[in-house]
């Protein structure tokens, strides 16, 4: 009997344990019609497949110790029912080599098979914030020392990007290509959202804040047990290296913004110095002047839904002026208007 059609997205629900019960009965029909058709991956497109074996190495690594650890621990049987479609699809594959560790590739290793003519590496070396586009659409503005790399043409399935450094993705929809992130050993998994990633080589711990949508976060764990966490607009995750331990919370209230969060406001013949008091009360940085004559310049200027450094961009190509940015502190250069 050929199994009905099924959505990975809804299998990724029912794992979760967020179906409607109508959800339900549909994943447990699916899964019953699977007794007689072992190779069902078969049947699905590429890019659902290789999404499902994604979902279901993920889950299961998660709950399964790796084979020849003891004691076996028992699943709860809300788990075994969960997992129970997710280990069949997968099944065949673990006995081809049951001494292989049940994982993939990570980003950065799928990166590296493919040659450097089919790579795009980018480096920030300036002192501003720069906005740099992806093939997909999708733009990361980049803080200075910032690197990325990835495909100069992304997969049919897939969206892979390596990253060090800070930058703010804001990333085109796409449910047949998730777009993943490896920073080290902390990989972000996305559909299509905006969120912040502070991940500098040098640092302790690494940060990643939602704006929109919705980011999986896993890092590794103790154990050689893999940590995930789910993350919604307006909180964050927190990944301490030595320890590996990765936390979410709500990003704390604050009456400041940062760097990458939206805001709008209006300038109308407002001297610079006004506007730059403004800036540093609506965001979370100082703000200063190179020459201080250049406070005798004014501003004209409406600002819909833009970041700080969107704002800085047009307020500098108004003024003939650069700035430089180092951490929270900014610095804009130019001349005295006439």
């Amino acid at each position: 009997m050929k199994a009905p059609d099924i959505s990975p997205l809804l299998l990724e629900k029912y794992l979760l344990d967020q179906c409607t019960q109508e959800e339900k009965a549909l994943v447990e029909a699916w899964y019953a019609s699977l007794k007689g058709e072992t190779r069902y991956l078969d049947h699905l497109p590429d890019a659902e497949s290789h999404e499902i074996r994604d979902d279901t190495f993920r889950n299961i690594h998660a709950e399964l110790k790796p084979v020849g650890e003891q004691p076996v621990r028992m699943l709860h049987w809300r788990w075994i029912t969960g997992l129970a479609a997710s280990v069949l699809l997968v099944l065949g594959l673990y006995f081809i080599n049951p001494f292989k560790k049940i994982s993939q590739l990570t980003v950065t290793e799928q990166l590296e098979e493919k040659a450097d003519t089919d790579l795009t590496r980018f480096a920030n070396e300036g002192h501003r914030i720069v906005i740099h586009r992806l093939p997909d659409g999708s733009s990361v503005s980049m803080h200075p020392d910032a690197v990325i790399t990835y495909p100069k043409n992304f997969d049919d399935d897939k969206r892979l990007v390596a990253f060090t450094g800070e930058g703010f993705f804001d990333i085109t929809k796409d449910k047949t290509r998730p777009f993943m992130i490896q920073s080290g050993e902390m990989v972000i998994r996305v559909l299509g959202t905006s969120f912040n990633v502070k991940a500098p080589v040098a640092q302790k711990v690494f940060q990643v804040d939602v704006v929109t949508g919705t980011v999986e976060v896993t890092t590794p764990g103790t154990e050689k047990k893999p940590q995930q966490v789910i993350l919604k607009p307006k909180q964050q995750a927190l990944f301490e290296i030595a320890s590996r331990k990765l936390i979410s919370q709500h990003i704390p209230e604050q009456v400041r913004k940062e760097i990458y969060e939206p805001v709008s406001v209006v300038f109308e013949e407002t001297p610079l110095n006004n506007a730059i008091q403004q800036l540093e009360k609506r965001f979370n940085v100082s703000i200063s002047l190179s020459d201080p004559e250049i406070s005798r310049c004014s501003v004209t200027a409406n600002f819909e839904s833009q970041p700080l450094a969107g704002i800085l961009e047009m307020l500098c190509t108004t003024l003939e002026a650069s700035y430089t940015i180092s951490g929270k502190n900014i610095i804009i250069s130019g001349t005295p208007c006439e």
